[in-house]
């Protein structure tokens, strides 16, 4: 299967939850959590759940022994995976399940590049600053000593440029341009 299909099919799966969640998002949003959790740790029992020979009312039992708590609209959309012989790809489905939910609730998860690690006071400052794109869920600090300082924030596809290695990479554009201007005019 192709990567765009591959994404398509994910998406389709992961916006049809999303639908018929619409009215309950928030408990949803919270087994689907709870679930990613469980799979991730439980790697064992997502390639028994995929395996095709393993019956529907099975699975339903597995999944239900789980978390007996879990709403009756996610269980069906699991079996409708499972019948699909899509199993294998609920952790990326459910993922992205929770990325439209964030989207619709506009949170944003930021990463700062920084030269060194910042102060807590500072990420502060930056994702306060930032508030005004949506409500800021999680920070994450990388360090990237090749950013000389200042700092790099990206969301989303988006990027802040705040660094002094773009700053001095835009003053060497500059120059350059200045130093062709002077050597044509000579």
């Amino acid at each position: 299967m192709k990567r765009t299909q591959y994404n398509n099919l994910i998406s389709s799966y992961a916006r049809a939850l999303f639908y018929v969640s619409e009215d309950k998002l928030d408990a949803i949003r919270k087994e689907v959590e709870f679930l990613l959790a469980f799979f991730k740790g439980q790697r064992d029992i997502l390639i028994y759940l995929s395996h095709p020979t393993i019956s529907l009312a099975h699975k339903k039992e597995v999944i239900l022994s789980i978390n007996r708590d879990l709403s009756e609209n996610l269980v069906k959309f699991i079996m409708v995976v499972s019948v699909n012989r899509r199993f294998d790809l609920l952790i990326p489905i459910l993922e992205k399940f929770l990325n439209f939910v964030k989207e619709n609730k506009n949170e944003l998860e930021i990463t700062i590049k920084s030269a060194e690690t910042l102060k807590e006071s500072d990420i502060k400052i930056i994702a306060e600053s930032l508030s005004f794109l949506g409500k800021i869920i999680k920070v994450n600090n990388v360090i990237d000593p090749t950013i000389i300082g200042g700092f790099v924030v990206k969301y989303g596809f988006n990027l802040i440029d705040a660094s002094l290695k773009s700053y001095l990479n835009k003053l060497v554009g500059l120059s350059r341009i200045e130093m062709l201007k002077i050597g044509n005019c000579v």
